[in-house]
C-alpha cells in the first residue's frame, strides 16, 4: 500500500542499508504521469548506514515516485543500491 501525504507538507524519507555507501545517497522525486524530475536531493547521515532527506511536497495531487540511489565499491567494482517507491498526494483536510 502506498503512503498518502497532504500536498505542500514536509516529509522525511529514509534510506537504510546493511553496508555503508561510498557517499551519501541521492533521492530523486518524479511525477509518475509526466515523468518529470521534481527534485534531486543529497541525503543527510544519521549514522553510516541510515540516511534521511526532508522534502516539501508539491501542491499538485497525483502519484509520485521516489528513487534512492547509492553506490558501494567492493574489490574495485561499484555496486548500485536502488530503492524505488510510489506515494500519493491528496488533499484530505479542509482548510479553515
Amino acid at each position: 500500500m502506498r503512503d498518502t501525504f497532504e500536498p505542500t507538507n514536509t516529509v522525511q524519507f529514509t534510506f537504510v542499508s546493511s553496508v555503508a555507501p561510498d557517499s551519501a545517497p541521492v533521492l530523486k522525486i518524479s511525477g509518475v504521469q509526466s515523468g518529470t524530475v521534481i527534485t534531486s536531493l543529497s541525503a543527510t547521515s544519521s549514522d553510516t548506514t541510515n540516511y534521511y532527506a526532508l522534502f516539501t511536497l508539491p501542491s499538485s495531487e497525483g502519484v509520485y515516485m521516489g528513487e534512492w540511489f547509492a553506490q558501494k565499491t567492493f574489490s574495485g567494482s561499484a555496486h548500485n543500491f536502488v530503492k524505488r517507491f510510489l506515494f500519493n498526494l491528496k488533499q484530505t483536510r479542509q482548510e479553515l
